[in-house]
């Protein structure tokens, strides 16, 4: 059963609000893979929670904007929140390059996110077809007839 979402009425805000969140968490990712050791480890856990909260938020925008591949996309937010898991005791526990591996490969799959999505959500946001009625339909398809058919 596929999920019907209500026509945004700013669809580009959504988008700008989109990739605003994902620059943002990128940076910070970038930021703690800078960071000394002793604070990418105690750091790693809140980051962790920080980018489930950006996949929730971005899911709601993309089932907003009627995203076609939103299942998909909630498919590849689960692995990367599963592996993001699995390594935390380790990174807690002391691991830096465990942890800035994690966060490197994490950056790739933001990237990859950003580069499939983008194409597919600038498809979403195109504006309607322009509708004229009334006396203005009448003139421009009067003039148009007047530049196919000449007297």
């Amino acid at each position: 059963m596929k999920a019907h979402a209500a026509k945004p009425t700013r669809p580009r805000t959504l988008v700008a609000a989109l990739r605003h969140a994902r620059k943002a968490l990128c940076c910070r990712v970038r930021a703690l893979m800078a960071a000394p050791d002793a604070e990418l480890v105690h750091a790693f856990a809140p980051l962790v929670a920080e980018v489930e909260a950006g996949f929730r938020h971005e899911e709601l925008i993309r089932g907003t904007l009627g995203y076609e591949r939103l299942r998909e996309q909630r498919a590849e937010n689960a692995v990367v929140l599963s592996a993001l898991h699995r390594v935390m005791p380790q990174v807690e526990a002391g691991d830096a390059v465990l942890g800035r591996t994690v966060l490197d490969a994490l950056l790739d799959v933001l990237d990859l996110h950003r580069l499939s999505t983008g194409v597919a959500l600038a498809v979403a946001v195109q504006p309607p077809p322009l509708r004229v009625r009334g006396s203005a339909a009448r003139i421009t398809q009067r003039v148009g007839m007047r530049a196919r058919h000449p007297r």
